[in-house]
């Protein structure tokens, strides 16, 4: 793409560019005005259109101690590091209000380069404008899906803490991810994720009209299929045989139940906390799934109906994190040697439904997944199983026959 250069920045020539009114900032010492100890106050002197403004830099130097051709205190001055840095920052805040007004092709006006000046707003750094959009998120969004998403927030903060929009090229999205990949070494599916989130913030930021260098309908994030891990029938059965047994006790039974009716339905546990007997009617479970605020209508099968009670579905109060604890010390007592958590139910319900015959569309519907794609991971692991067992038929060549 060609480009051209205007102050040490390269933009696109297509870039809209009708950037309003000439603005010029520069560092002024009031030399009119001596105070007691000698010393004159500094300005950030602002020209935009026929506006003027002048802001207090809160620095004040003898007027011998600054170099008004540099528009810098001079060595000699005993703080003039700390105040020259005080300058660059005005300076720097006032030029990347300008080049981000520039970018958007909206007019900037005294008024707003003020406002952005003196309150920082999220217009300016996408990260800003992340952590605000999440906060509404907070208000629709499942909990678990916050979560992620303020997971990734916080590892493309440590990448860098401050990424103003007008950076954000494919230059600089394709460095971030090579740093993950090679540099952090995080797993594929870690950083599908993050760029997923990016692309997502990304998407709002442009369609309220802020314009990038990389807009987000050009990143590509490809699928990943994660290790989805899933108990197989043996391993569900141990766990109902425990379930059933005398020797377990009253929460360990409880949090099994919900674990053992997720196996046969797949309901996450966000929407297991929800429901109660007034979402079942004749042995059909209707219910708004949390995440998606999609209507569910699931039959429940007679495995389903055996882990509930006929006076309240489940019994007892837990968090997420208890459960998933708590569910470790019960796989481990049946001797399943997976990480079981509590999404491992719904892995083993999508994953067994397909090898009991289920046809992939239903399974969508029943996970209620917006996109066949996302159902098709449980496809590809059905398959992988299938292709390994096909070689156990090995074994009746090898085996010795029965007398």
């Amino acid at each position: 793409m060609n480009t051209s250069q205007k102050k040490g920045f390269h933009f696109p020539q297509n870039f809209p560019m009708n950037f309003s009114g000439k603005l010029t900032s520069k560092i002024v010492i009031k030399d009119d005005y001596v105070r007691a100890d000698g010393t004159c106050a500094l300005y950030l002197q602002i020209f935009l259109n026929k506006d003027k403004k002048k802001l207090p830099v809160h620095v004040s130097v003898a007027p011998n101690d600054f170099d008004k051709i540099k528009q810098r205190v001079k060595t000699k001055c005993t703080y003039s590091k700390d105040y020259n840095i005080i300058i660059e920052k005005m300076l720097s805040d006032i030029h990347k209000i300008e080049i981000s007004y520039r970018l958007s092709g909206e007019v900037l006006n005294m008024e707003k380069l003020l406002n952005d000046y003196e309150n920082p707003t999220s217009r300016i750094d996408f990260l800003k404008f992340w952590e605000v959009e999440l906060e509404n998120q907070k208000l629709l969004k499942d909990p678990a899906t916050v979560k992620q998403q303020t997971s990734s927030l916080a590892k493309v903060k440590k990448y860098k803490e401050s990424i103003l929009f007008y950076e954000i090229t494919k230059d600089f999205y394709e460095k971030m991810i090579f740093h993950f990949q090679k540099v952090e070494k995080n797993a594929p599916h870690t950083i599908h994720t993050v760029g997923k989130n990016f692309k997502k913030y990304l998407h709002i930021a442009n369609e309220k009209g802020i314009i990038t260098p990389f807009k987000y309908n050009e990143i590509s994030t490809p699928r990943c299929i994660a290790n989805r891990s899933f108990l197989n029938a043996n391993e569900i059965y141990l766990l109902n045989s425990f379930y059933h047994s005398e020797f377990i006790n009253e929460t360990w039974k409880n949090i099994l139940a919900r674990f053992l009716f997720s196996c046969f339905t797949g309901l996450r546990i966000s929407d297991i906390k929800r429901i109660s007997n007034d979402n079942i009617a004749n042995d059909i479970l209707i219910f708004f799934a949390k995440k998606t605020n999609k209507l569910h209508r699931i039959q429940l099968n007679e495995s389903a109906l055996s882990y509930i009670g006929s006076q309240q579905i489940f019994y007892g109060e837990f968090t997420d994190q208890y459960i998933n604890r708590e569910l470790k010390l019960i796989a481990k007592t049946c001797g399943i040697k997976k990480k079981v958590t509590f999404h491992v139910a719904r892995h083993s319900f999508a994953t067994n439904f397909l090898i009991c015959g289920g046809r992939v569309e239903d399974l969508q519907t029943l996970l209620g997944h917006s996109q066949i794609r996302e159902t098709m991971d449980y496809v590809h692991i059905v398959k992988s199983i299938t292709d390994r067992q096909i070689h156990n038929m090995n074994d009746i060549l090898t085996k010795k026959p029965l007398d």
